[in-house]
């Protein structure tokens, strides 16, 4: 699996990753034991393309918008397929009664529904081998119903792209600045705004993105009076405290914490595979043996709710602008308070491998970590009846290599990965408290329309 091919047009999905990075982040070659997880397994194909999924976002990179949006396009297709097969529940977009009594190859269908969505997806990348390997493995069914399949994956996987043809993914408005005190700045120079209209892009569930849009921070209608107030000074100096690169209050589990929900470098698989691969370990603990039918319906729906999260932070993060904690406290002489004192050589924990330190170009308010780890949280625990799962999560970051962080139930592992968000520097708790109260929101209203 994931071989070299011969000289294509596209980049194949296992090369080592070559993309720049966005700002100050460095790209970085996932490490042997994360290749290893990828290998071809006797499993379901959804677990099977869920883990393609993962290298094509090493692949890619960028921020969770366009990751969520594959994802989605992916699952989807995958759940369509094996609904139309099984008629047991409500398609996301097709249903191919047919398919109910030409006894077609599921396999067959979700391989091909797999490629033509990751194709559509991330026209950049070439996804061959891994059909090629996909169609390698074992498959019951003869010559006849492998054909129906594919023609089954193929029509699903393409009305999947023609839905989403038009969503608002490629939006090039430009990003307008404000010039002013607690607005948003990239803290590298020359950095562009990442996703700035990716709140506008077309929900899969939601009504829009604005649709559980968090309050203005800490309840203050104005960015003077937010920046006037005790509470803002107060999230200032906790951030300075324990979230800067010289910290001394900082403990060492904290810096950890930080380090293994990072993933912010491209040639990671990121906040969001980050997101897939402990729902793949719970899902390989919980249920190995379910049928692909419900494999495809969780993972259908836990994609739902990581795109829809990403729409409704991007929506919060372009509607509130609000500076990062780097800024505010290298500038904190430009607010509204003599309760913050200016630091302009302070830095973040979050740093690239090089030791370049670090924010996401993007507005603080809210936090993506915190809002898509709410939603995955949310969506699984409403899919599985409970909240307390305990598991063993993994990560790609280049600075935890080896590390593994164990939980008693996905709230916890929620709360922690907001958390790390403040120790490495790059948001104020407010950041991440309204986010995972919106992922929360976000997931039960996925969960109760999605997919019934």
């Amino acid at each position: 699996m994931f071989g070299i091919a011969s000289a294509r047009r596209r980049t194949t999905v296992r090369a080592a990753a070559t993309a720049l990075a966005i700002g100050a982040l460095a790209t970085v070659a996932p490490s042997t034991a994360v290749a290893e997880e990828a290998r071809p397994e006797k499993t379901d194909r959804v677990i099977y393309w869920n883990r393609v999924l993962l290298d094509a976002f090493r692949q890619v990179g960028g921020h969770p918008g366009p990751l969520t949006r594959g994802g989605a396009m992916l699952n989807t297709a995958l759940y369509d397929v094996a609904n139309s097969i099984s008629g047991a529940g409500k398609p996301y977009l097709t249903d191919v009664p047919e398919a109910r009594w030409r006894h077609g190859s599921l396999n067959s269908g979700l391989d091909y529904a797999a490629y033509t969505a990751l194709e559509g997806a991330y026209p950049q990348l070439d996804f061959s081998d891994e059909l090629n390997t996909a169609l390698s493995l074992p498959d019951a069914g003869n010559q006849t119903q492998k054909d129906f399949g594919k023609q089954l994956g193929t029509k699903v996987g393409n009305a999947i792209i023609a839905a989403r043809a038009n969503d608002g993914s490629n939006d090039t408005t430009p990003y307008v600045p404000v010039d002013a005190p607690g607005y948003w700045r990239p803290t590298t120079p020359g950095a562009a705004p990442a996703g700035a209209n990716w709140g506008k892009v077309k929900p899969w569930a939601l009504q829009s993105g604005s649709q559980f849009r968090p309050g203005p921070p800490l309840g203050f209608d104005s960015m003077e009076k937010l920046l006037a107030s005790d509470a803002y000074a107060a999230q200032v100096d906790e951030v300075r405290r324990l979230g800067g690169a010289t910290s001394t209050e900082r403990t060492a589990d904290q810096t950890e914490i930080a380090r293994f929900w990072a993933n912010d470098a491209d040639g990671t698989y990121k906040p969001v595979g980050q997101q897939y691969e402990h729902a793949i370990i719970i899902q390989q603990k919980l249920r190995p043996n379910d049928t692909s039918y419900q494999t495809s319906r969780l993972f259908a729906l836990l994609s739902i709710g990581l795109a829809d999260a990403a729409i409704s932070i991007w929506d919060s993060k372009y509607t509130t602008n609000l500076w990062r904690p780097e800024t505010a406290i290298k500038l904190a002489d430009t607010d509204y308070t003599d309760k913050t004192v200016a630091d302009p050589n302070w830095k973040p924990l979050s740093s690239t491998p090089a030791g370049v330190h670090f924010s996401p170009s993007f507005p603080t308010y809210s936090s993506g970590h915190s809002g898509i780890a709410a939603a995955w949280a949310g969506i699984l625990r409403a899919y599985y009846g409970t909240d307390k799962i305990s598991f063993t999560g993994t990560t790609d970051d280049p600075q935890a290599v080896g590390v593994k962080r164990s939980f008693t139930s996905l709230t916890q592992a929620a709360q922690e990965k907001a958390d790390s968000r403040l120790y490495a520097g790059v948001h104020f708790r407010m950041d991440n408290e309204a986010a995972l109260a919106q992922g929360y929101r976000l997931a039960e209203y996925v969960y109760a329309n999605a997919l019934k």
